[in-house]
C-alpha cells in the first residue's frame, strides 16, 4: 500500500514539473548578486588600513538592499577568480538579475590594462601581473557574458602602486576600454590617480558610496553622481571619481520615489528595494505578504490523493501564518471509499536559502471525513493537530511533508505543488 502511494506521488510530481519550471522562466522578480572583495593585509608590500572594513560595510549595506552577497577578505587570486566566477554563473542562471562588483585594495595598470592585487602575490616585475594578479577585464568580459539586466563595478583600488619596479607613469589605474552593456563602472579616483585610504574607518570613496547607497528614493546613477560630489568637496578636487555608464535605463538603489511603477518592467527594469530591510521584511506593500498556492499530494495512509489550495500572511521577517485546506479523496484500500475536508492554519519559520527557501512549523484545524465501508458508511469528526516541514524552490515550487494526529490515528502526507508563498 506504502508503495502504491509513493508511486502514484512520484508520478503527480513528475506531471507537475513542466508547468512548473514554465512558471519559473516567466518569473520577473529581480534578483540581486554581489561579490565584495577587501584586501588589505598585503605580504612584502604595504598594509592598506580600510579595506576589509569597506568590504564588511559595503556588504551589510547591500545585504540590507537585497543582494545575496559572496565576500573574500584578505584573498589570495585563487579566491578572488572563484568568487567572479560564482558571480557570473548565479548571473547566467538568473532571468532576470542585477549584478555588483566591489572591490577594495592596491590596484595597478600595466600596458593599458588594470590588475587587482592579491594579498600573497608575488609580482617582481610587470611580466607577472598576468597571472597572479586579477584582469579587471576579465571580470568585465565575464559579467559582458552573463547577458544579465545591469551591473555595477566600483573599484576603490587606485591606490599607489605598491611595487618598486612601478614606473611614474603607471599611478592609479587606467581607463576603461572595453565595457559591458548595460553597465556602470565606478572608479574611486580620476584615470591615473590615486585614491585617498581614509583617515576613518572607511576609504574617502567608501565612505561616502555607503551614505549614499543608503539614501532611499534617489536612482542608481544617481547614488554615484552625488558620491563623486561628495568625494570631490571633501577632498579639495584633490580626489575625483570617475563614472563611466552604458547603462540608459533605470533602476533604484533604495524605496523607490511615489508615482513610479513598483514592478520591474522588462526593458525597464527597476530595483525595488527599501534601505536597511532584508528577505520578506523588503515587501511592504500587504498584496505582497499575501500569497497563495496549491498542491497534490498523497497520503502513506488513507486518503490516496490530497488535494491543497491555501494563502499565506508574512508581517514578521522569517515568519509567516498560513490558512487553508486539504480535500481529501479515494482510499489506499480498493474496498474502501473515502473522502475528508480539513481547514486548518499554521505558524511556521522561515529560513531563506539561495533559491531555496526551508520552513518548518505547527498547527492544526478540523477534520471532517467519511468512509465507505462494505459494511455501511462511518462519519469522522475530530480536531487534528499537525507539523509541517517543506521547502521553496526558486520561489514558486513547493514540496512539503505533514505528519498529522488526533492522538488515536496517525497521518502522512507529502505533496508537491506551484506557490507564492515566498515571493
Amino acid at each position: 500500500m506504502i508503495r502504491f502511494a509513493a508511486k502514484r506521488f512520484a508520478l503527480m510530481a513528475l506531471a507537475l514539473l513542466p508547468a512548473l519550471i514554465h512558471a519559473q522562466q516567466n518569473d520577473s522578480v529581480i534578483q540581486k548578486f554581489a561579490l565584495v572583495i577587501g584586501n588589505a593585509n598585503y605580504a612584502g608590500m604595504s598594509p592598506l588600513a580600510n579595506p576589509v572594513n569597506d568590504a564588511n560595510d559595503i556588504t551589510a549595506v547591500l545585504e540590507h538592499l537585497g543582494f545575496t552577497v559572496d565576500k573574500v577578505l584578505n584573498g589570495s587570486l585563487e579566491q578572488m577568480e572563484d568568487g567572479a566566477l560564482r558571480l557570473k554563473e548565479r548571473l547566467v542562471s538568473a532571468d532576470n538579475a542585477y549584478g555588483f562588483f566591489f572591490y577594495a585594495g592596491h590596484g595597478v595598470q600595466s600596458g593599458g590594462e588594470n590588475y587587482l592585487i592579491p594579498v600573497n602575490a608575488n609580482i617582481p616585475n610587470e611580466n607577472f601581473l598576468r597571472n597572479r594578479a586579477m584582469s579587471v577585464q576579465q571580470v568585465l568580459d565575464d559579467l559582458n557574458d552573463a547577458r544579465n539586466a545591469l551591473n555595477v563595478v566600483v573599484l576603490d583600488a587606485c591606490r599607489d602602486n605598491p611595487f618598486g619596479w612601478s614606473r611614474s607613469g603607471s599611478r592609479g589605474l587606467s581607463i576603461v576600454t572595453k565595457q559591458p552593456a548595460d553597465s556602470i563602472i565606478v572608479y574611486a579616483t580620476s584615470a591615473g590617480q590615486t585614491a585617498s585610504d581614509g583617515a576613518g574607518r572607511n576609504g574617502l570613496y567608501t565612505s561616502q558610496l555607503i551614505n549614499n547607497l543608503a539614501t532611499p528614493g534617489i536612482e542608481v546613477k544617481e547614488v554615484f553622481n552625488r558620491t563623486g560630489q561628495d568625494v570631490a568637496e571633501l577632498s579639495g578636487n584633490r580626489q575625483i571619481p570617475a563614472i563611466y555608464s552604458q547603462f540608459f535605463k533605470t533602476a533604484y538603489l533604495g524605496e523607490t520615489p511615489d508615482g513610479l511603477d513598483a514592478n520591474p518592467v522588462v526593458g525597464r527594469p527597476q530595483i525595488i528595494i527599501s534601505a536597511g530591510r532584508t528577505g520578506r521584511e523588503r515587501e511592504r506593500d500587504p498584496a505582497k505578504l499575501w500569497s497563495v498556492g496549491a498542491s497534490i499530494g498523497s497520503s502513506i495512509a488513507d486518503p490516496l490523493l490530497v488535494a491543497t489550495a491555501r494563502g499565506t500572511l508574512a508581517p514578521v521577517k522569517n515568519v509567516f501564518f498560513e490558512i487553508g485546506f486539504d480535500i481529501g479523496f479515494l482510499s489506499n484500500d480498493s474496498e474502501v471509499g473515502y473522502y475528508h475536508l480539513y481547514p486548518y492554519a499554521h505558524a511556521a519559520y522561515y529560513y531563506p536559502i539561495e533559491k531555496f527557501g526551508v520552513y518548518a512549523g505547527a498547527g492544526g484545524g478540523y477534520m471532517t471525513g467519511s468512509y465507505d465501508f462494505p459494511e455501511g458508511a462511518r462519519q469522522v469528526n475530530t480536531f487534528v493537530i499537525d507539523i509541517i516541514v517543506g521547502t521553496s524552490i526558486f520561489g514558486i515550487i513547493d514540496v512539503s511533508y505533514t505528519f498529522k494526529t488526533n492522538f488515536q490515528n496517525l497521518g502522512h502526507k507529502v505533496s508537491a505543488g506551484y506557490t507564492y508563498r515566498f515571493r
